[in-house]
Formats: structure tokens, C-alpha cells, sequence
């Protein structure tokens, strides 16, 4: 893909009715967002955001090879604006997601779901350990939980909403 400029406004789009269905969007943390700042390792790739409060682990296979260990991961709402595009590649992880990390130091930025007729401009999963201040984050789910691997485990499970791979897959073919 091309870009014009090294700045993008990339639009979520992001109805309460769509909120509902990811499960990025834990009950006590969802109406609490943020506007958040953010760079890569070297600085290249800067990000302005409004996310939401609730910080999440994914302990899927691809993540924690992207990431080397599980991706932690805010949710932003609305828009995403990035500097430094020229450093930003996208790898196509899936057929509905793609990530970005930058070419310069390496740093994965986020986890993008492709655009679909509910999200039109797709919605972007931040790095939230790429967040300048980290303060008002609540760590409040995982998903792929039975794919974590035994050398590894966060405590106070009793806190977080935690779903297997067949849990989180279900939300997303459910037909109501």
C-alpha cells in the first residue's frame, strides 16, 4: 500500500453494538477509554489513540511467536494516527488480520482486523506495552488461555474474564 503522507487517520467506525461482540471489551472496563501516545523502540513510529482501559493477553500460537511471549494488547476506539508510515510494514497473518510492526527496530505495533461491512475501517489492536504512560490500564482478559504454554502464568486469574479458543471462536459465529 501506498501513502501520501507519513500521517493516516485510519477511522474504527466502531458502533456500542459491535463493542459488544469482541472480546477485547470486558463488562468493567469498557466504557473507560483514553487518549494514549505511544512509539516504537527506536521512535520512528509514533501513535495517537483513544483505548480503552481494559488491557488483554493472547496466548495463541502466532502471537506469542510475534511477540515472544503473549501479545498484550490495547484496544483503540475510533481512530488511530500514525507518524512514520515509511517504517511500518504489515505482514497478512490471517484472512482477516494483519500486523504491523517497524522496520526500523523491529518493535510489533499492532494487531489490525481487516475492514468488514459491521467495521469498515477495520479496528486496531495496540502493543500496550508501546503506551508512554501506562498507568490506568487494567489487565481484565485473555483468550486462547488453552494454548498458553506451562512456563508461564499471570496471577489473579479471579480478576479477568478468561476464554479458550473454542469460547472466543463461538462469539464470533454465534447467530443471534
Amino acid at each position: 500500500m501506498e501513502f501520501l503522507s507519513n500521517s493516516v487517520k485510519v477511522e474504527n467506525g466502531m458502533s456500542s453494538t459491535n463493542q459488544q461482540s469482541n472480546p477485547a471489551n470486558a463488562d468493567h472496563s469498557e466504557a473507560v477509554t483514553s487518549e494514549a501516545k505511544g512509539s516504537c523502540l527506536c521512535g520512528k513510529v509514533t501513535f495517537q489513540a483513544t483505548i480503552k482501559a481494559g488491557v488483554g493477553a493472547c496466548h495463541c500460537g502466532m502471537c506469542r511467536k510475534w511477540s515472544a511471549g503473549p501479545f498484550m494488547a490495547a484496544h483503540a476506539v475510533g481512530e488511530v494516527d500514525f507518524t512514520g508510515l515509511e517504517y511500518i510494514s504489515r505482514y497478512s497473518s490471517s484472512e482477516w488480520a494483519e500486523r504491523g510492526f517497524c522496520t526500523s527496530c523491529g518493535s510489533s505495533l499492532f494487531y489490525h482486523l481487516l475492514p468488514r461491512a459491521e467495521v469498515p475501517a477495520g479496528e486496531y489492536i495496540l502493543s500496550a506495552g508501546l503506551l508512554s504512560d501506562q498507568q490506568a490500564l487494567v489487565f481484565d482478559h485473555e483468550v486462547y488461555i488453552d494454548h498458553a504454554p506451562g512456563w508461564y502464568g499471570f496471577a489473579g486469574e479471579d480478576g479477568r474474564h478468561r476464554m479458550t479458543e473454542a469460547e472466543l471462536l463461538a462469539m464470533f459465529t454465534s447467530t443471534e
